[in-house]
């Protein structure tokens, strides 16, 4: 499919603010010593690892949510379940699961396989797709505004994840 030029422009802006996420996502991942790797966050109660296998999560949840807002689909059935529950369960059970055999070496393979289906899917999306939308997590978004959702994501994490990892903070 050839993109139209308003559909290349708002590809490539949100496909380098998507490149850009994984490499600060890398470097991070890279920059945590392993003494930190199982400290808990503050008020959180997940480790550093859980908090990283969480981020990978994400950009997984927002591509699936993106392929159903795209083709008019609003919710999955997961969507029948109250956001405060979902999100007990997520953080209780599922993260602490899915970080449980987590290595930095399949956390980063997760990252990647994660950020290239994304990019995938949004290369494809046709003009009138982007402007489709769902509740997510509680607030309705477009399938553009789910777009920039991994980079916000990451933004909410990556100073608690560094002071809690002694680490400076990005630029210093």
């Amino acid at each position: 499919m050839m993109m139209k030029p308003e559909q290349t422009s708002r590809f490539e802006s949100i496909r380098k603010e998507l490149e850009d996420v994984q490499r600060r996502f890398l470097c991070l991942l890279d920059e945590i010593p392993d003494r930190d790797w199982e400290r808990r966050l503050a008020g959180e109660g997940w480790t550093v690892k859980q908090e990283m296998v969480h981020i990978v999560q994400v950009v997984n949840v927002i591509r699936r949510g993106i392929e159903q807002a795209s083709t008019g689909h609003s919710r999955s059935a997961m969507g029948m379940v109250p956001a405060g529950l979902r999100s007990w369960v997520n953080g209780a059970i599922i993260v602490p699961m899915m970080a449980r055999g987590a290595t930095r070496q399949s956390i980063a393979e997760g990252y990647h396989q994660a950020h290239d289906a994304l990019l995938a899917l949004l290369k494809e999306l046709p003009e009138e797709a982007w402007s489709r939308g769902m509740p997510y997590p509680s607030q309705f978004r477009t399938v553009e505004q789910l777009a920039h959702r991994p980079a916000e994501h990451f933004e909410e994490h990556v100073a608690r994840l560094r002071n809690a990892a002694g680490i400076k903070p990005e630029g210093k």
